[in-house]
């Protein structure tokens, strides 16, 4: 039988992504081959802080999420029965990909959860959680199993390159489905060709568009629900015996082609599997856009050498990289006087001034919405691209009766370079699960994933975030 035969490249996409050919496959290889073993240590640990931090969010989003019961309510239409599946932070169970779905909902809801090309964990952990609660997997599985998810989607999200939001869409939803399925198959066990149709299927369901940002929808929130739950649907497809297209990312029609218009396909196997992106794995200490938070970050710093009877005197500018600049920085309405938690996340004027006036920027931050010191100093705060800015970073310069105060942040807190240690993530944890398990159970919960090892049963640390029965939903 004769091999398939090429055809010739027909455009300068085309031409880079033949420059990838066996990604594909290549990736596939590596969720089937790689072991515990394989996990360098800082590896494990980047996993444990990014589970911790992943169950925190979900837990607050879950009882306080402004679109948490609409959501929720929709998916008891569809999934009416009590089911087997953990939802974190409700009593009740759901049918599998259901409670991939909301769990997904919920780790995005704050825009708290983790960053690394866009948001690997709300997809990869929720599709991985379920999965591990469903075949009872020991806790080394489940970090094999997350290992194998984050380098998926991170490799996958790098070589889509922020020129995927250049083309309207949102790189969580597009690498999440990737990273989903790469998850669910290492811990069935699948074998490489069958990974590989899983990934072929999956790029018939990768969708995820940046339109939310038109009036601060609730559509960004649901991507990594529908990338992990859609990731159910490949995976038990593939194992079935389904055929999916083949170079599903490098193919003529694939990822790298349809979803960006500058891709960079040696970032899909370039050290695969001795060099790991997910290291780069950032954990936000503010639940906003990660494109605001070197301006939070300078606006706190800045505002101590400010007394606090001049702070809403001062006039701020702020440079932003050009990429930044479209989704947080540009002058409109919406991002100037938000009126919803979206548009706020994705205003760096609310997030500067909010930072500046209060000196921190968390959750209750936005019940500020419409408040007019925030209003008025917003409409104070001008904004400029600077291509030489790198893309989290950014430049803020205050003025106030005459005197200059200047601060570059390139690299915003959390970052591997500057991040959370494990005390300031756990303070982070139990702020956002406290309000949902209470003291000792949170204290719990987060003891449970420090140790979890291979003697761990991931079926009764899973159901164990569950919500009491007595703690009221909104």
């Amino acid at each position: 039988m004769q091999g398939l035969i090429r055809p010739a490249p027909q455009c300068a996409h085309d031409a880079a992504a033949i420059d990838a050919i066996g990604a594909t496959d290549a990736l596939a290889r590596f969720v089937a081959q790689t072991s515990f073993a394989d996990l360098p240590e800082p590896a494990v640990r980047v996993l444990r802080c990014c589970f911790l931090d992943y169950v925190g969010n979900s837990a607050f989003a879950s009882l306080h999420g402004e679109s948490s019961p609409a959501i929720r309510a929709a998916i008891a239409r569809l999934d009416a029965a009590d089911g087997p599946g953990t939802v974190i932070g409700e009593g009740r169970g759901y049918s599998w990909q259901y409670a991939a779905l909301l769990n997904g909902a919920y780790a995005h809801t704050l825009d708290f959860d983790d960053t690394n090309q866009g948001h690997p964990g709300a997809p990869v952990i929720s599709a991985a959680l379920v999965e591990a609660e469903r075949v009872d997997a020991g806790g080394t599985a489940f970090l094999e199993a997350l290992a194998v998810g984050y380098e998926v989607y991170c490799r996958v999200g790098g070589a889509i390159t922020i020129a995927g939001y250049d083309r309207g869409f949102h790189i969580t939803a597009i690498a999440g489905i990737f990273g989903s399925v790469a998850a669910v198959s290492k811990l069935r066990g699948l074998d490489p060709p069958a990974i590989g149709n899983a990934f072929g299927l999956a790029l018939s369901k990768a969708s995820g568009s940046m339109q939310y940002l038109e009036n601060g929808s609730w559509n960004k929130r649901l991507h990594p629900g529908f990338a992990a739950h859609d990731a159910f649907l490949c995976v038990t497809m593939a194992e079935a015996g389904v055929i999916g297209a083949a170079a599903a990312i490098e193919g003529r029609y694939g990822v790298l082609t349809s979803f960006t218009g500058a891709p960079q396909p040696g970032i899909l196997t370039n050290g695969l599997g001795t060099q790991w992106t997910l290291l780069r794995t950032a954990i936000k200490p503010y639940p906003s856009c990660r494109f605001t938070h070197s301006a939070i970050d300078a606006a706190i710093a800045l505002r101590q050498q400010i007394s606090a009877a001049d702070l809403s005197r001062a006039a701020i500018h702020i440079g932003l990289s050009p990429v930044a600049m479209k989704i947080v920085g540009e002058r409109s309405p919406a991002k100037l006087d938000p009126r919803n938690n979206v548009d706020a996340q994705f205003s760096v004027y609310f997030q500067a001034a909010a930072a500046w006036l209060d000196g921190k920027l968390e959750w209750s931050s936005y019940q500020r919405l419409g408040a007019p010191d925030i209003v008025a100093l917003a409409q104070r705060i001008t904004t400029h691209v600077d291509p030489a800015m790198q893309k989290i970073g950014s430049s803020f310069t205050v003025e106030i009766d005459g005197i200059t105060l200047s601060r570059t942040i390139d690299t915003p807190l959390g970052e591997p370079e500057c991040p959370l240690d494990w005390n300031g993530l756990t303070a982070k944890f139990l702020s956002l699960a406290e309000p949902t398990y209470g003291s000792a159970k949170a204290a719990a919960i987060e003891q449970a994933v420090r140790t979890m090892g291979p003697a761990t049963a991931m079926s009764g640390l899973v159901k164990g975030l569950r919500r009491a029965a007595a703690t009221p939903l909104s």
